[in-house]
């Protein structure tokens, strides 16, 4: 007859009804220099930050090509860092929320590794 936690009854007469499951889970921080970052569905942020060949985040943007800024995307010129993605949850209203890590501390990170275990 009402919404009632994830039942709903549509009609209760013919018994017509649909149940709405929600899913929930959590992201936990992976590296110690990782960070989080949120973005809406379709901006500049997913654009770069999900590029098949070289994922980056944003150091800064204009709207004029200064030296670095090397990235168009809508009317913008970016200055990009790389990075590595190592977890992505979508959310509400089309927002992500990444764990990211920048690559040259990933690197970092793992050349230290090896030079410990030599």
């Amino acid at each position: 007859m009402g919404l009632l936690y994830s039942h709903y009854e549509a009609n209760p007469i013919t018994n017509n009804n649909f149940k709405i499951n929600a899913v929930s889970g959590t992201l936990q921080k992976t590296f110690r220099k990782s960070y989080y970052v949120r973005f809406e569905k379709g901006s500049a942020m997913e654009h770069f930050y999900f590029r098949e060949n070289k994922p980056s985040r944003i150091v800064s943007k204009d709207y004029n090509r200064f030296e670095g800024y090397n990235e168009p995307f809508n009317d913008y010129y970016y200055k990009l860092e790389e990075i590595i993605v190592l977890q992505v949850m979508l959310c509400a209203d089309n927002q992500y929320l990444v764990e990211a890590i920048d690559k040259k501390d990933y690197d970092e990170m793992f050349d230290n590794l090896e030079s410990k275990g030599e």
